[in-house]
C-alpha cells in the first residue's frame, strides 16, 4: 500500500498569514490547486481554501479568513490513515509534516485515486492491501486477530465448463454472500485474488472456526444462472487467535502475512477433508520425531485461463521446501499432466547429480468401482534405468491425485535406492 509521502504534492506552495486574499487567490489560480497551507516563520498555522477566499474583500489578510490546521499526517503513514483523518476532521486536505517541517500537502482527490486501485471493480470489495493494513492496525492497538482464507474449489474447471461470464457472476454472488454473513464490527472482508477471499476478524478462534463452517455451507448453496446446482463449493483455512506469550519487537505487517500464509495453506489442505474447513498452524518440529525419508506435499494449484493452465506444486523434505511449475494446454488430460510435470520439476531439485526422472505415461482406470489415476515414471541414474508406477484415487481431488500418484512412485524410489540430500 502506498504511503502519504508517495502521493503528496511537493514542493509546498504556501501563503503567509499577512498576505492578502487577492494574493492567495492569484496563487491558487497560478498553480491550479484548491487550497494552501498558511505558514509563518516556517511553522504551519492554518489552511486556506478557495471557499474561504471567495466573496472576501481582496485586501483582507489571510489570517482573518483561514481555518486552523486541524489535522496533519506524517509522510510514512498509509493512505488509509490519511483518509480516516480527513473524515474525522471533515476536511479535504491535510498538511504533511515530518518532525516540525511542512513537507507536502495531500488532498482527498489524491487519496481517492489511490484507494480506487485498492478496490476490486467486479465485487467492489477491497483488495488484500487494505486487509493487511487493517490487520496490522488491530495488532498495533493490542487486539487479537484471526484470518479466514476462502478458496473456491476447482474454479478453473468451473470457468472452463460454464465460461468466464458465469464465472464472474459466481465470484460476485460469493462476494455478496460473504459480505452479508460477516459482522462489520468484528470482520473485514477482501477479495484476495482470482477465486480467493480473506477475512480478518477479532472473533476468538472458536468463533472464527464456527463462522468458517457457516460460510462453507452457505457457499455450497449459492445458485447462479448458467451453472449446474452444486457446481460451487469452497474450502476455508483458519489461523490466529489468542497469543500464548506477550509480543516483543513485533513487525505487525509480517505477523499478518504469516497468518494469511498459514490460513492459505490450511485452505489447500482443507480440500482433502470432508468438512473442507481446517485450522492452520505454524510448523513446530519436535525433537522426538525422526525425520521422514519421504518427500511431503505442501501445496497443489492449477490455474486455468483460456484453456491454458499453470500448475504449481510445493514439496518439503526434512525442512527443505522446493517449488515446481509447468504450463501448457489443459484439454483432455492436459491439466493432470501439467501437475505431474510441475511435481517432477520440484522433485528434480532433490535428486543427486546424474539422476533424472521423467513422465512416460498417464492413464485413468476403474478399479473396484473407484476411478484411479496411474502415473508411470522413468528414473535414470548414471548406470541404470528403472520404471516406477504410482496410483491414487480420484475420490477427493483429481488435482491432488495427480501429485499423490507421482509422489508415491518417487517416494518408492527414495526408500529403495537413494538418500535425498537435506
Amino acid at each position: 500500500m502506498k504511503t502519504v509521502g508517495q502521493l503528496m504534492g511537493s514542493p509546498v506552495i504556501s501563503v503567509a498569514p499577512t498576505e492578502t486574499v487577492a494574493a492567495a487567490i492569484a496563487r491558487l489560480r497560478q498553480h491550479g490547486i484548491g487550497g494552501l497551507p498558511v505558514v509563518e516563520r516556517g511553522r504551519l498555522v492554518g489552511m486556506v481554501t478557495i471557499h474561504d477566499l471567495l466573496g472576501r474583500p481582496p485586501y483582507r489578510p489571510v489570517r482573518e479568513v483561514m481555518s486552523p490546521a486541524v489535522g496533519t499526517v506524517a509522510p510514512g503513514e498509509p493512505v488509509t490513515t490519511a483518509y480516516a483523518l480527513m473524515d474525522a476532521h471533515g476536511v479535504d486536505r491535510l498538511a504533511v509534516v515530518e518532525g516540525n517541517t511542512l513537507v507536502g500537502v495531500v488532498t482527498r482527490g489524491d487519496l481517492l485515486q489511490e484507494l480506487g486501485k485498492l478496490t476490486d471493480p467486479l465485487t467492489e470489495l477491497p483488495w488484500s492491501g487494505s486487509l493487511r493494513q487493517h490487520g496490522a492496525d488491530l495488532l498495533k492497538a493490542g487486539r487479537e486477530i484471526a484470518v479466514l482464507f476462502i478458496d473456491l474449489d476447482d474454479f478453473g474447471m468451473v470457468n472452463k465448463l460454464y465460461g468466464h461470464v458465469v464465472g464472474d457472476n459466481i465470484i460476485k454472488a460469493v462476494a455478496a454472500l460473504l459480505l452479508g454473513r460477516i459482522d462489520s464490527e468484528t470482520d473485514f472482508l477482501c477479495r484476495y485474488g482470482g477465486d480467493e477471499f480473506a477475512i480478518v476478524t477479532t472473533r476468538d478462534l472458536e468463533s472464527a472456526k464456527r463462522l468458517a463452517q457457516e460460510l462453507r455451507q452457505a457457499i455450497a448453496g449459492v445458485a447462479v444462472p448458467g451453472a449446474s446446482p452444486g457446481a460451487i463449493s469452497g474450502s476455508i483455512g483458519v489461523a490466529g487467535g489468542k497469543r500464548t506469550q506477550e509480543r516483543q519487537d513485533v513487525h505487525y505487517e509480517a505477523t499478518v502475512d504469516d497468518l494469511i500464509t498459514m490460513a492459505s495453506r490450511a485452505s489447500t489442505m482443507a480440500k482433502r477433508t470432508p468438512q473442507h474447513v481446517l485450522q492452520g498452524a505454524a510448523p513446530a518440529p519436535t525433537a522426538a520425531a525422526a525425520p521422514s525419508p519421504r518427500i511431503g506435499i505442501r501445496r497443489v494449484d492449477l490455474h486455468v485461463t483460456a484453456l491454458r493452465g499453470v500448475a504449481t506444486v510445493e514439496l518439503e523434505h526434512r525442512g527443505r521446501q522446493v517449488s515446481g511449475r509447468a504450463e501448457g494446454p489443459v484439454l483432455g488430460m492436459g491439466g493432470l499432466r501439467l501437475l505431474v510435470e510441475a511435481t517432477l520439476n520440484a522433485v528434480r531439485q532433490y535428486l543427486p547429480p546424474g539422476w533424472e526422472v521423467a513422465l512416460e505415461d498417464l492413464s485413468r482406470a476403474t478399479v473396484g468401482g473407484l476411478e484411479v489415476l496411474h502415473v508411470l515414471l522413468v528414473a535414470a541414474t548414471p548406470t541404470q534405468e528403472e520404471r516406477l508406477l504410482g496410483s491414487a484415487s480420484f475420490a477427493a481431488d483429481p488435482h491432488e491425485a495427480a501429485v499423490r500418484a507421482t509422489m508415491k512412485a518417487v517416494n518408492r524410489l527414495l526408500l529403495q535406492r537413494m538418500e535425498v540430500p537435506a
